[in-house]
């Protein structure tokens, strides 16, 4: 009798909590359905609608190449054409008489924090200005100047740009702490493993197509996981104050190279040193934004990044007879053109592009064979 009483005291114990449990969780899958800003979504909806890589021999990060229409950062909405670049459509072979501008660089370039990318903006007052131009964004998020070497050799040079411009120091910096080489630092980004984007088995599927609840659990647990932010998983490990000479070595020679390659292919090599929040005064507030996990820097370590690498683009430009664009001036340390360390707003790209496309103009007249129409 007192085992049975022991069973009896349990179910009535159970019953209760579980049917609490499921009334909470049909009330929160009820509540998810009619309120959720991103509606039915699924892993593969999710992919659909981001940004879509594919694995590259040349490059980490190379974009699909499907024409459309993705959901980026805050809601912005970015357009890809059938090519896989941000823009409209270009032909690989330019119109006669046109003078194609291709930007090379991450994030950044792509200007992921705008509707309207900066290089979009460069190509606008240029061709208001009579330059009969042409600017190709060749930026795709998380590039360093490696990854855009890649890119033009196992592509960009196919499209016969006359300029090609690198903007990139950032993303460099994730191998600043390090004394490993590159080829022992970093493999290419393979879509297909990314378990918040792809479905584990048939019952992860199923439970995804017919639970929100959990779609939004599970996308929580693998960010936890991956340990996801802004730019992707963070690295782990302590910030440091050191800045490695084999990174300076590296980066340095990426970029004679880069040089190098855009000379090769009868274009003409335009540095630009990245314009940043990040400097030796930023405030406490503006020290918050700054995302120095995913370099291993402190601050003083990320602005001494940046001057070296700064240091580096000028030194090589001069020995590469290459231009140099200044597009740092009027931005550095100056928190009303940026969302965080190194990314634009609104008013920033604006800024940015019109400084550019200011010094463009004044290249573009040096050349002889360029004449306005």
């Amino acid at each position: 009798m007192a085992e049975y009483g022991i069973k009896k005291s349990l179910v009535f114990t159970l019953v209760p909590v579980m049917t609490a449990a499921f009334i909470g969780l049909l009330a929160g899958e009820l509540y998810i359905r009619h309120f959720s800003r991103y509606g039915y979504i699924t892993p593969q909806i999710l992919k659909d609608r981001s940004l879509q890589y594919v694995t590259s021999l040349f490059s980490r990060y190379v974009l699909d190449q499907k024409a459309v229409e993705v959901d980026g950062w805050n809601h912005h909405r970015y357009q890809l054409n059938s090519r896989g670049y941000r823009g409209p459509e270009f032909a690989e072979q330019k119109a006669p008489g046109t003078i194609r501008i291709m930007f090379y660089g991450g994030s950044t370039v792509f200007d992921v924090a705008v509707d309207k990318d900066w290089p979009r903006r460069v190509e606008e007052i240029l061709q208001k200005d009579g330059f009969k131009v042409e600017v190709i964004n060749a930026g795709v998020p998380g590039s360093a100047t490696f990854d855009c070497y890649g890119r033009l050799y196992g592509e960009g040079h196919l499209f016969s740009p006359d300029y090609v411009v690198l903007y990139d120091n950032w993303n460099d910096f994730e191998y600043f702490h390090s004394r490993e080489p590159l080829l022992r630092l970093f493999q290419p980004y393979v879509p297909k493993r990314d378990p918040r984007l792809n479905y584990r088995n048939r019952l992860d599927k199923f439970v995804c197509e017919h639970s929100q609840l959990y779609v939004r659990l599970r996308m929580r647990y693998y960010n936890w996981k991956m340990r996801v932010g802004p730019e992707g998983s963070q690295p782990k490990g302590k910030l440091g104050s050191e800045i490695t000479d084999t990174a300076l070595r590296q980066f340095r020679l990426n970029v004679q190279m880069f040089a190098d390659m855009v000379r090769e292919i009868g274009a003409v090599p335009v540095f630009m040193p990245e314009a940043r929040l990040v400097c030796s005064q930023n405030t406490e507030d503006e020290k918050k934004t700054i995302l120095y996990q995913y370099a291993l820097l402190t601050h003083q370590a990320l602005v001494r990044a940046f001057e070296e690498s700064d240091r580096i683009l000028r030194e090589v430009a001069k020995e590469k007879n290459a231009f140099i664009i200044d597009s740092q001036s009027r931005m550095n340390g100056k928190n009303e053109f940026f969302i965080d360390h190194v990314h634009l707003n609104e008013k920033g790209s604006e800024l940015l592009a019109q400084s550019t496309a200011a010094e463009l103009e004044k290249i573009l007249a040096r050349n002889a064979s360029l004449e306005k129409p």
